[in-house]
């Protein structure tokens, strides 16, 4: 039987293998995962940006090195990615929004105007054109006041013109579930994460994205059994998926997006570029149609006596004078 000492000797690895197994240093940092980094460079800038929790507590902060404001007066606003600014960026929408309701004349007198929609009136309208680079594929993202983002269809989309027969969602969206109050365990989407496949009539496929970085609350399965409804209605019942984005990034989100005004200049810019190449082409097209027309026209307009001449034929003579 073996002592410990012996199975320690056995087990314990010789020194040229030591060597070989040692890794240098330099690679070990030069491999370090660009999403680490990422997440270091983030918490870097949301530093100073919220109250600590145990400032107020008997003792205070317990944390010499703690990231969070002892007292208001360290709290650090003017970042454009901290909590407080993204807060203070949803608010002033909403405010303005509140605002453009009534209309105030030279006399003080402040009237309420015509109200608009539901979507108007609570959610920030916003577009994303030419999705990966498909023209005119565009899907809209409507913001409301609570960060949570309704995901659609444009009325631009190539799909609004065909004959849709279903949607398939993915296998991934559909088992995204999300438990409790705060809806946590959803499924965390990318931009070009893929959400479902629009089947026409046709034989077209349309692919619809996320569009944004969030979590996915919610799927309308509806749109499985009732595929129109995403043409009929596609602002309300025929909404695609809700998604909630991370606190600090609803204004990077909202830069990397058309408003609803540049949506409009820019379809209207492209709409207007559109027609004028057709009209290019048409004119190119007649051009050199033209010369073909002219000659048409002159050979129907001259008698066929003049153009076509029939050769003399030699006259028959009689057989007696050929002896």
């Amino acid at each position: 039987m073996a002592r410990p000492a012996d199975t320690a000797a056995l087990l314990a690895p010789s020194a040229a293998d030591a060597e070989d197994t040692k890794v240098p240093a330099s690679s070990s940092t030069c491999s370090a995962p660009v999403a680490k980094k990422r997440r270091v460079e983030k918490r870097e800038r949301l530093r100073k940006s919220a109250l600590c929790k145990h400032f107020d507590k008997p003792g205070g902060c317990p944390f010499p090195n703690c990231k969070f404001a002892h007292g208001r007066a360290e709290v650090n606003d003017s970042s454009t990615h901290s909590v407080a600014a993204q807060r203070r960026l949803i608010r002033e929408q909403s405010i303005r929004r509140a605002e453009e309701q009534f209309l105030a004349t030279d006399a003080g007198t402040v009237t309420p105007k015509r109200r608009g929609t539901m979507i108007e009136r609570y959610y920030t309208e916003m577009f994303a054109c030419d999705t990966m680079g498909k023209p005119m594929e565009d899907q809209y993202v409507h913001m409301h006041s609570n960060r949570l983002c309704v995901l659609g269809v444009a009325e631009s989309h190539p799909v609004m013109q065909e004959e849709l027969v279903s949607v398939e969602f993915t296998q991934n969206v559909l088992q995204s579930r999300v438990t409790g109050k705060k809806k946590k365990g959803g499924q965390f989407m990318l931009p070009n994460t893929v959400l479902c496949v629009l089947k026409c009539k046709s034989g077209h496929e349309f692919k619809l994205y996320s569009c944004m970085r969030g979590a996915l609350i919610e799927v309308n399965e509806r749109l499985q059994k009732e595929p129109e409804l995403l043409k009929q209605k596609n602002q309300s019942d025929g909404y695609l998926a809700i998604i909630q984005p991370k606190k600090v990034e609803v204004s990077e989100i909202q830069q990397s997006l058309l408003s609803k005004e540049e949506y409009r200049q820019f379809r209207a810019i492209s709409k207007a570029h559109t027609e004028s190449n057709v009209q290019k082409i048409t004119e190119s097209t007649s051009a050199e149609d033209t010369p073909y027309k002219v000659v048409k026209e002159e050979l129907e307009d001259e008698p066929m006596s003049d153009i076509i001449k029939e050769e003399p034929t030699s006259e028959a003579v009689p057989m007696e004078e050929w002896k």
